[in-house]
């Protein structure tokens, strides 16, 4: 079952042992909370930019018209080096 975050709040929070956490609360129906060190933060945050680049990437090559060739068009060839 899957639920709606309506929102996200991220902070530096610091545990008892002086240890730095990165808090990452997500509100909604189902409320969550994780305590990340700051490498697993790191990680996630690599994994969800890499995510939405592949998101975007997939619908841009949806929709692009440069993307399309016309039945018939000769591909374009490269100039000789000179």
């Amino acid at each position: 079952m899957t639920s709606q975050v309506t929102k996200v709040q991220v902070s530096l929070t610091t545990t008892e042992d002086g240890q730095d956490r990165v808090a990452v609360s997500l509100g909604g129906l189902d409320a969550a909370a994780l305590s990340l060190t700051p490498s697993q933060a790191r990680a996630l945050a690599t994994d969800l930019i890499t995510a939405v680049n592949r998101a975007e990437v997939k619908a841009n090559l949806k929709v692009s018209p440069n993307l399309r060739r016309r039945v018939g068009e000769p591909l374009p060839r490269l100039m000789a080096a000179g």
